[in-house]
């Protein structure tokens, strides 16, 4: 079946261009962490964007632990901005799928799975709306 025609990939598409704008607009957020509390850090911005790395570290070390070697490899292809992971290049990628293999073996699903709760969290966490 082409990837267009499939309800799926319709749904996955759409769910990785409404976590590319997600991720773009909590990216950009800057908030105050530590103001008040005991651990003696006050006064530091930080902004998602500076979890990016630790982010999709936690996407790998998933997939490393469900044994998930197709992901990996998509990681590899999809999720790499020279040295840097990009969490934009990724949505895109699965967004716009090259290689129709990845959907079918539930790759996208299994990263946007991830991704939604991970960019659920800190919205709520942090307020961002």
């Amino acid at each position: 079946m082409m990837p267009a025609h499939d309800p799926s990939f319709n749904e996955s598409a759409l769910e990785a261009r409404r976590l590319l704008d997600t991720w773009d607009r909590l990216g950009r957020a800057h908030m105050m962490v530590g103001a008040g509390c005991s651990c003696g850090i006050g006064g530091v911005v930080v902004a998602l964007g500076d979890f990016e790395q630790d982010i999709v570290d936690y996407l790998q070390a998933e997939a490393e632990r469900l044994d998930r070697r197709d992901v990996l490899e998509y990681l590899g292809q999809e999720a790499r901005e020279a040295e840097l992971w990009s969490i934009s290049k990724l949505l895109a990628g699965v967004a716009q799928p090259r290689d129709s293999r990845f959907h079918e073996l539930g790759v996208d699903t299994f990263l946007l799975e991830r991704l939604s709760r991970t960019l659920q969290s800190f919205e709520k966490l942090h307020g961002s709306s």
